[in-house]
């Protein structure tokens, strides 16, 4: 899907690489560098197992406390971070589903022109405050605002605003179905290829929305005025800014479901196994065969950046660590189980964070298209707020 939004930042969108993982299953193919050597043909065995099934699950979280989360953070921004931070990331799973969209059609057995279903869901150890799913060529999104913002900023205003906000869907007509839908958390259909015409729309109404309420808590003192506008215009760049960058992630999202996008990442990925990828046997850990999955930074780098640029993520080449990066995968019963990376390759600051990754059969969040959506409009979410900004009473 082309678009004129600005180029992503350089880094990783998390989110996006972690919601095509579920993907890796139907490639049966991916570890074959390794296949004269016995771990290797175990990895890829592990695998296709996991393809054999009409559907597969990945949930992807972080494996420390929220001590341990907040320690990581610090010491990666080199200052302290709120807790909330911590919390937000020890607590963070994020689970990824994809089918076949037939129980009698295993994943490896797709046609290669089709793209798996696919189905994500966030929460922070509670209720989902998210997701999204890809279903024949359509894209359905569920948002539960008030947890959103309440995980995003945490602060008392931006919680009142949210709760106004999903308190307008009593006054709204029947028109704004959409709209209401999406402002109460139900599922709402939306075009992908209006995706970047809603995130920009979004955007948009964030900024005025800041500049509004900026505007609304300026003193009668004209000096006080000077110094709220300076400050408030920091503020609000700041704050556009971070709107901006989640916005991107969603659109980030929405490319990494699309059809093209799922089979650019998987051969990307094939590739990058195939080519730089070493596997060694660990022993038993846990009842599981452990095998030792070993990147050379400094080789794979280009062709880690090429494999992620179908979903969006633009990454210098620089980045990439330029040493050994390793990943331990258990493997029960022929099948892979768990991936567990310790986050600090990354960061290099000495304080570890293991990242764990579960793979399972059968859809942990379902993969089925949701009934009786509606689709959602980006002029749709415009109205509604109008409403909300000036009464019902002007329309």
């Amino acid at each position: 899907m082309q678009s004129s939004r600005p180029r992503p930042r350089p880094r990783l969108r998390f989110t996006a690489a972690v919601s095509c993982a579920a993907l890796l299953a139907v490639s049966a193919a991916a570890c074959s560098a390794a296949e004269q050597l016995t771990t290797g043909m175990t990895v890829r065995n592990s695998v296709v197992k996991l393809g054999e099934q009409s559907a597969a699950s990945v949930t992807v979280s972080v494996d420390g406390s929220p001590e341990r989360a907040r320690g990581f953070l610090e010491a990666a921004r080199g200052k302290p971070v709120p807790q909330r931070d911590a919390l937000r990331l020890s607590r963070a799973e994020l689970t990824v589903a994809a089918g076949s969209g037939d129980e009698e059609v295993p994943l490896k057995e797709m046609p290669g022109s089709d793209a798996a279903n696919v189905a994500a869901a966030l929460n922070f150890g509670g209720k989902d405050i998210a997701a999204v799913k890809s279903v024949q060529d359509k894209l359905y999104l569920r948002v539960s605002l008030r947890s959103l913002v309440r995980q995003a900023d945490g602060s008392a205003k931006a919680r009142r605003t949210a709760s106004e906000i999903v308190g307008l869907t009593d006054d709204l007509p029947s028109t704004l179905g959409a709209a209401k839908d999406a402002l109460d958390g139900e599922w709402v259909r939306v075009d992908p290829e209006a995706f970047d015409d809603f995130a920009r729309t979004a955007e948009m109404l964030a900024a005025r929305a800041l500049d509004n309420d900026r505007e609304k808590n300026r003193t009668e003192s004209k000096k006080k005025q000077a110094e709220d506008a300076e400050r408030a215009e920091a503020e609000r760049k700041s704050e556009q800014a971070r709107r901006t960058r989640e916005i991107r992630d969603a659109v980030t999202i929405g490319s990494a479901l699309d059809g093209q996008s799922q089979r650019e990442f998987v051969t990307g990925v094939q590739e990058l196994l195939r080519e730089h990828a070493e596997f060694s046997d660990r022993g038993e850990h846990d009842g599981a065969e452990r095998v030792r999955l070993t990147l050379p930074g400094d080789k794979a780098a280009d062709d880690l950046v090429s494999a992620l640029k179908p979903l969006g993520a633009e990454i210098d080449p620089d980045r990439v660590p330029d040493r050994d990066v390793t990943a331990d995968l258990d493997i029960r019963r022929g099948q892979l189980t768990t991936l567990t990376l310790d986050l600090d390759q990354f960061t290099g600051t000495g304080r570890s964070l293991p990242l764990r990754v579960e793979f399972s059969g059968g859809d942990a969040v379902p993969v089925a298209a949701p009934g009786g959506t509606k689709e959602l409009e980006p002029q749709d979410l415009v109205a509604a707020l109008m409403y909300g900004a000036l009464g019902t009473e002007h329309f």
